[in-house]
């Protein structure tokens, strides 16, 4: 049975959110691969509300769609405002 992984990163700075995306992605790579099977890994980013002034984009967002786009070389979708859906 397929079930959906949750990351949440939206209350972590950027620096330690990628740190933490990274190993969680590693691992769930790891068992995805153990299994032969891919999994699908929901991604809390948050709307950006903690950000200072609500007319710039959230740094958060921006830095964790540019890792997961450059570093990983994963496509994701964005079934909800804050969420990113990648499958590894």
């Amino acid at each position: 049975q397929e079930q959906t992984q949750f990351i949440d990163l939206h209350e972590l700075h950027e620096s330690e959110a990628i740190r933490v995306l990274k190993h969680e992605l590693a691992v769930l790579r790891n068992i995805a691969r153990s299994r032969y099977q891919q999994q699908k890994v929901l991604i809390c980013i948050g709307g950006g509300h903690h950000a200072k002034g609500s007319r710039t984009p959230a740094r958060l967002p921006m830095a964790v769609e540019r890792y997961l786009v450059e570093d990983e070389r994963l496509d994701y979708s964005e079934p909800q405002p804050g969420m990113l859906l990648v499958v590894v």
